[in-house]
């Protein structure tokens, strides 16, 4: 039998939802062979170690919600966040270990520390491989030898959609990519849509933060930062040395509530949003609509709203899906189209599993 043994980092609905999935495929995987040990849980301020991995029935209530982790048990390691934690993965030796970031914490340095220990790592959190280039470049230093262990980050773009692999097999192979056109956000797809079919842009915003789509504060998604980031993902893994602010996206929020507090925005975003309904108006007199959608090459990265006739490829796209079109030199005259849900705590938390397969296959 062969020992996997998992850290998640990371309680909160993706963390949760891939608890449910290894707590799901153990008696699978145990029938092919491998065993797949839970050996912590941590959340925000407390975690849960146990070296021999986590009782099946502990696991399965830390999944659903009707366990917390408040304090360690008898023969169970002591309650604290991840230093805390990874401490006692260290000192037992961490033979194998693989640490899932489920967070969504700035510091690249906790990763690197987790490689440095001979961990494999698995993220979906996309802000270490947007920080500083010296914290990246310490991230992914060495990674292609054999004998180190894997940083895979599939789930950060396009959630459980397999982007970042295809990209790197074909880049394995000597393909060379042309460019790679996306629409990454859920949230602004839903909004672009609702725009398309004559929702007022303000009332739109209200639905979606309604229905739970955008982050408590809607600027937070109509800043384009998050595929911004996305992007720079996409562009540090074509070889382009750029940082965070090299990757300028144009926002939907009006300067003039940039600074107001959320609630004022969401009441006078009507007063200040009118351009962007104009413009909606305007493009459809020429069958086309708007979508927001970022560019990267090789050289370079555009991240905004750009003009796309209506009916046809990123024109097509309704609501919050994904869609992703790769054109390289192989797929030229007919690039690689991939689309579907691109967010979501199942699918996000597939696109983890995927990733502890691929590193149990390595």
């Amino acid at each position: 039998m062969r020992l996997v043994p998992i850290a998640v980092i990371g309680k909160g609905n993706v963390g949760k939802a891939l608890l449910r999935q290894l707590s799901d495929m153990k008696a699978p995987f145990r029938q092919r062979g491998i065993d797949l040990r839970v050996t912590a849980v941590v959340g925000k301020s407390a975690g849960l170690y146990v070296q021999g991995g986590i009782p099946d029935g502990t696991l399965g209530d830390l999944a659903s919600g009707r366990a917390k982790i408040e304090k360690a048990k008898a023969g169970e390691g002591p309650a604290g966040g991840w230093e805390e934690v990874t401490a006692n993965i260290a000192a037992s030796g961490g033979l194998g270990q693989i640490v899932v970031d489920a967070t969504a914490e700035d510091d690249a340095r906790v990763h690197a520390e987790w490689l440095k220990h001979g961990w494999h790592v698995v993220t979906a959190n996309k802000r270490p491989l947007t920080g500083p280039l010296l914290h990246y470049d310490a991230m992914l230093a060495g990674r292609d030898r054999p004998e180190a262990p894997c940083y895979r980050y599939e789930a950060t773009v396009g959630a459980g959609l397999p982007i970042i692999s295809t990209i790197q097999d074909m880049l394995a192979t000597g393909d060379e990519v042309i460019d790679i056109r996306a629409a990454v956000s859920g949230t602004l797809g839903f909004l672009f849509s609702a725009c398309e079919e004559g929702t007022p842009f303000s009332a739109a915003v209200a639905e979606a933060k309604a229905r739970g789509y955008t982050e408590p504060d809607p600027r937070d998604d109509l800043s384009g930062a998050d595929v911004a980031r996305k992007a720079l993902i996409l562009a540090r893994l074509l070889g382009q040395r750029k940082e965070m602010k090299d990757i300028p996206a144009e926002s939907l929020v009006p300067e003039d509530l940039a600074d107001v507090d959320t609630a004022t925005f969401m009441k006078d975003l009507g007063l200040h949003s009118r351009g962007i309904d104009d413009r909606f108006r305007d493009v459809a007199r020429r069958k086309h609509t708007l979508r927001y959608l970022l560019t990267v090459t090789p050289e370079d990265v555009r991240v905004g709203i750009e003009e796309v006739p209506a009916g046809l490829a990123f024109g097509a796209r309704k609501g919050p899906e994904n869609m992703f079109i790769i054109r390289t030199r192989r797929y030229n005259a007919l690039p690689l189209v991939i689309r579907g849900p691109g967010a979501g705590a199942e699918v996000t938390a597939a696109g983890i599993f995927n990733d502890i397969l691929r590193i149990i296959r390595h």
